[in-house]
C-alpha cells in the first residue's frame, strides 16, 4: 500500500529494520540518520521509558533543525534485563555475554517514537514488550555470533532474525522488538499532522514468536 501525501517523511534513524517496516506500510521516505550522544541522555534520566522517549526527540530535533518544515520521525530501542540496559555489544564475547543472561529468560522490550511536524511540535510515545527467550545451546550461540548479525542490535539478538530464532514468546507487538511498533508510530504520525489516506495497521499484533509479520505479509 503506498501512503498518499505531498510530502516524504524524514526517518532520522541509520536502520534498515525501522526503513523497511515504514516502507512495507507504504511511506515515502527520507533516511537522515541522526548524530546524538545516546548513552549521556539515557543516563540523564531516571525513568528508563522517559530516556528512550527524550532519546527518540533528541534524534528527531537533530535533524529536524537541519530540515526545517518537514516531518521528521525519530526512535530508540532498548533491551532492559533485571533492571539494566543491553546496548549492542561491542565485541564477539560481549555478544556471547549477553546472549547468555537472556538465555531461557524473560526480558524487556522498550521503543520510544518521536515525531516533529513542520511548526516544530513535538509528538511523543513509547511502546514496551515481554520477550521470552527459548533455551539456546551454547553453539548456537556462538554460531550466531559469528555470523555478525548480533552487533547492531541491542541486546545482541533481532527477533527476526530465523536461523537463530531466539524467542519463545512475546507479548503485544512485535515490531516493537524489531525496532518500530507501527501500532503507536501510526498514531504519532496522524497526531502530528502528517496527511495520508487509507488506515494503518500494525502487522505486529498478529504473528507467532517465530515468524516475521513482514515475512508473512509477503507470503499472502
Amino acid at each position: 500500500m503506498a501512503i498518499s501525501s505531498d510530502t516524504n517523511l524524514v526517518l532520522a534513524s541509520g536502520s534498515p529494520r525501522r526503513a523497511e517496516i515504514l516502507s512495507e506500510a507504504g511511506f515515502e521516505l527520507e533516511i537522515v540518520p541522526a548524530d546524538v550522544d545516546e548513552d549521556s541522555i539515557l543516563a540523564g534520566n531516571d525513568n528508563l521509558r522517559d530516556g528512550v522517549q527524550g532519546l527518540a526527540l533528541a534524534k528527531a530535533r537533530s535533524v529536524a533543525s537541519a530540515l526545517p518544515n518537514r516531518y521528521v520521525l525519530g526512535a530508540d530501542t532498548i533491551v532492559v534485563f533485571e533492571d539494566e540496559v543491553l546496548g549492542k555489544p561491542e565485541s564477539a564475547e560481549q555478544a556471547v555475554a549477553m546472549l547468555e543472561r537472556l538465555n531461557n529468560r524473560q526480558h524487556e522490550v522498550v521503543t520510544g517514537v518521536a515525531v516533529i511536524n513542520p511548526a516544530g511540535e513535538t509528538h511523543t510515545n513509547y511502546v514496551s514488550t515481554w520477550v521470552k527467550f527459548r533455551s539456546l545451546e551454547a553453539a548456537d550461540i556462538a554460531k550466531y555470533v559469528s555470523s555478525g548479525s548480533p552487533f547492531d542490535k541491542a541486546g545482541g539478538y533481532g527477533i527476526q532474525d530465523r536461523s537463530f530464532a531466539p524467542v519463545a514468546s512475546y507479548d503485544e507487538c512485535y515490531l516493537n522488538v524489531v525496532g518500530l511498533p507501527m501500532c503507536a508510530t501510526s498514531e504519532l504520525i496522524v497526531r502530528s499532522g502528517f496527511e495520508i489516506s487509507g488506515a494503518i495497521e500494525c502487522a505486529g499484533h498478529s504473528a507467532s514468536a517465530s515468524v516475521s509479520p513482514l515475512e508473512m505479509e509477503r507470503q499472502q
